[in-house]
């Protein structure tokens, strides 16, 4: 079997993509290799790493001899040879003996191969095909869907006791009319809310089945990158696994066991008092005051004083400390009120936040701060747990 890419540089980039789905810890030696398979006439690349499952269009050809059946190939050796080619033709001859001649041309004179072993397809991992009758279906534009998983990704961490808490949730609302991505350190929380009207800015993403959380692990969000954000992605899950197709490309992920905590429990909802505030100046002045805080808690005191925010922190241990302060743009907030923060937690929080300015609202120093865009209706709000002070 003869197997031709046109373009070096077509085979390198899908291969690169490839190897994203690819996991150097994995204990199965063939799920190292590169699956190239053919389907209804056309080659594909598939990747897996035994909890997802990466297949896309190869730039391949078949030029000589018949379709043999899946084949792995070892992309270490073949993705370095093609990051120095300059753009060529590159054919893969897969001989009887487990043996792939690699063969290139640099330029009308001059010729390079090599010779590498390469693996039976035929004992690749599969995954399970999803149950259609419990399946729930939903579509979303990829450059929304991709933004969300990067803005969710500063509130997601590791966490291997509660694998829930290092996902990222999509929660439909019973009436399918809205849904929720939710990410929470415990600390901190992001939630993004997109509704199925397109006057609002939301789009008909429901496409079918009965309503069910979908909890994306932090593990998968690289995988998904490789979908990129042109188009629209499909996403369908059935409670064991998740699939996510955009054109010929499809990612297949295993579904985290567990129940997401009660988000909507955590976030106040009577917050009687609020400021708003240049969203630029008031993280710049929150990484120059918190050079000087703690390094055990980065605590940084903000407080009310007049048409200012009054941002102070200190290091006790090292006999250090700093003020700073940013202009009020709007605020119902009594005089000298105060709540601590650590300074990454509530700097994620605010670069998350699509505004220029924005809302913090609280209730008392003891809750978390809601931060939204001065909007009447924003669909990005963050949560940020605050610190004790000790006064």
């Amino acid at each position: 079997m003869k197997l031709q890419a046109q373009s070096s540089r077509a085979l390198y980039a899908a291969l690169s993509k490839s190897i994203k789905c690819i996991s150097s810890k994995s204990t199965i030696a063939i799920l190292g290799n590169v699956l190239i398979t053919q389907k209804d006439g056309r080659f594909f690349f598939v990747s897996s790493t035994g909890e997802s499952r990466l297949s896309l269009p190869a730039p391949l050809a078949l030029v000589g001899g018949i379709y043999e059946g899946p084949v792995c190939i070892p992309y270490k050796e073949i993705v370095s040879l093609l990051s120095s080619l300059p753009d060529c033709v590159v054919t893969f001859t897969f001989n009887d003996k487990k043996s792939l001649t690699m063969e290139y041309s640099t330029d009308e004179t001059r010729t390079g191969k090599c010779d590498i072993s390469y693996f039976d397809g035929a004992e690749y991992p599969n995954m399970t095909d999803l149950d259609e009758e419990k399946t729930m279906r939903l579509s979303l534009s990829l450059s929304f869907f991709q933004s969300v998983v990067t803005d969710a990704s500063r509130f997601i961490v590791e966490n291997e006791l509660r694998p829930v808490m290092a996902c990222l949730l999509l929660d439909v609302s019973e009436d399918r009319s809205r849904i929720n991505f939710v990410g929470s350190t415990g600390k901190i929380l992001f939630k993004c809310s997109h509704s199925n009207d397109p006057a609002h800015g939301g789009s008909d993403f429901y496409r079918g089945g009965d309503p069910r959380p979908l909890l994306i692990h932090l593990r998968f969000f690289k995988v998904l990158s490789v979908l990129g954000e042109d188009g629209t992605v499909d996403i369908s899950t059935d409670g064991n696994i998740m699939v996510f197709t955009s054109d010929d490309m499809e990612i297949r992920c295993r579904c985290v066991e567990g129940r997401f905590p009660n988000y909507a429990a955590v976030i106040p909802t009577n917050n009687p008092y609020f400021c708003v505030v240049d969203k630029k100046e008031l993280v710049n002045t929150i990484r120059r005051v918190g050079v000087f805080a703690s390094s055990e808690s980065n605590l940084i005191i903000i407080r009310k004083k007049g048409a200012l925010l009054n941002l102070s922190a200190q290091d006790t241990d090292f006999a250090r400390a700093a003020e700073d302060q940013v202009s009020l743009l709007s605020d119902d907030c009594p005089d000298n009120f105060y709540v601590g923060a650590a300074t990454n937690e509530i700097c994620n929080c605010l670069q998350t936040i699509p505004s220029d300015t924005v809302r913090i609202a609280v209730s008392d120093p003891t809750r978390a701060m809601v931060i939204t865009a001065d909007d009447p209706a924003p669909c990005i709000m963050t949560l940020c747990m605050p610190m004790l002070i000790n006064d």
